[in-house]
C-alpha cells in the first residue's frame, strides 16, 4: 500500500517538523515527515504508480498554498491538523490522480498537514487547535510516494519528484 504526498520546500518542512517533533515529544507520539496526502492509500504496482504520478505532475511548477484553519478530529490520522485552501495546482493534480486511481481506491482529498498522530482527549485537542500559532503560507515543491505501514517508524519514501522552479 502506498500514499502520494505533496511535500514542502526545506524551510517549510523544517517549520512543520519542529512543531511535529515538539508535539510528539510532549504527548509521547511518533514523529513523522510533514506532508499533505494527495492520494492514499492505493494497492498498486510501484512502477505503475510511478507512471501515474509522473503523468499527473508533468510540467507542474512549485506553488504556494494558504492556511485555512487549524482543526482536530477523532480520526487518528487527523488528530490535529492544518487545513489549506484548495487552489488550482492542488486541485488539478488531485483530479489527474483521481482519474487514474479512483477505480482502485477512493480518496476524499481535503488538503491538510497533520501535526500529531495520537488518540487524544477532545478537550485537549480543542485547546491545542486554538492555542497553536501557524504561519499563513507554505511552498509546495514536489511529491513523494510513501510505502505505508501501520507502524509509523516503518514508513518508507520510495519515489521523489520535484516540481519545476
Amino acid at each position: 500500500m502506498c500514499a502520494i504526498w505533496f511535500v514542502f520546500e526545506k524551510k517549510d518542512t523544517d517549520y512543520f517538523a519542529n512543531i511535529i517533533n515538539d508535539l510528539s515529544s510532549k504527548y509521547n507520539a511518533h514523529p513523522f515527515k510533514p506532508h499533505i496526502t494527495a492520494y492514499g492509500l492505493v494497492n498498486i504496482d510501484l512502477d505503475e504508480l510511478d507512471n501515474i504520478v509522473r503523468n499527473s505532475i508533468q510540467g507542474e511548477k512549485q506553488f504556494i498554498i494558504e492556511k485555512s484553519s487549524v482543526s482536530y478530529s477523532d480520526v487518528f490520522w487527523k488528530t490535529l491538523f492544518v487545513e489549506f485552501h484548495p487552489n488550482k495546482p492542488l486541485t488539478r493534480i488531485n483530479k489527474k490522480l483521481t482519474e487514474s486511481l479512483d477505480s482502485i481506491s477512493k480518496y476524499e482529498f481535503i488538503p491538510h498537514v497533520s501535526l500529531i498522530y495520537k488518540k487524544m482527549n477532545p478537550d485537549e485537542q480543542e485547546k491545542l487547535a486554538f492555542s497553536i500559532s501557524i504561519k499563513n503560507n507554505f511552498k509546495v515543491t514536489g511529491m513523494w510516494i510513501q510505502k505505508f505501514h501501520e507502524d509509523i517508524d516503518k514508513w518508507r519514501i520510495v519515489k521523489k519528484y520535484e516540481f519545476i522552479q
